[in-house]
């Protein structure tokens, strides 16, 4: 997480540097790197407490699908919903990359089904285990 926020903040400072203060305003870059790092760190604690608990607990299946339900958002977030539209003068610049995006995604949500088919398969372990 910690480097796109670092990616966001070296190409604000470079197009500020640079002259290009509309593309950032146009971008919304400076509330889109809070807003990147506020979901990082969400996701982040979510999957500490994954991690805390075992395979095959309903508690690491739950804190599973929650993770990777927020990686989901933080990477549309990040992703600016997989168009962006910059306008200068005479010219526009419209990059369309949804499909892109919508595969990411589909990764985050597979991974998210990984975590109830963990519970699934360890859950008969993980309840002889407690008894």
């Amino acid at each position: 997480m910690v480097v796109p926020v670092l990616l966001l903040l070296s190409v604000t400072s470079l197009l500020d540097g640079a002259g290009g203060e509309e593309f950032v305003s146009q971008l919304a870059l400076p509330e889109l790197t809070t807003m990147v790092a506020a979901l990082g760190m969400v996701v982040v604690a979510l999957s500490f407490f994954r991690g805390f608990y075992p395979q095959g607990s309903m508690s690491r299946m739950a804190f599973g699908v929650a993770s990777m339900a927020a990686a989901g958002v933080w990477l549309w977030t990040f992703a600016k919903g997989g168009s962006i539209l910059l306008e200068g003068g005479d010219m526009e610049l419209g990059i369309d990359y949804t499909a892109i995006v919508l595969l990411l995604l589909g990764a985050v949500a597979l991974r998210g089904a990984f975590y109830v088919a963990e519970m699934l398969s360890y859950r008969k372990e993980w309840l002889a285990a407690r008894s």
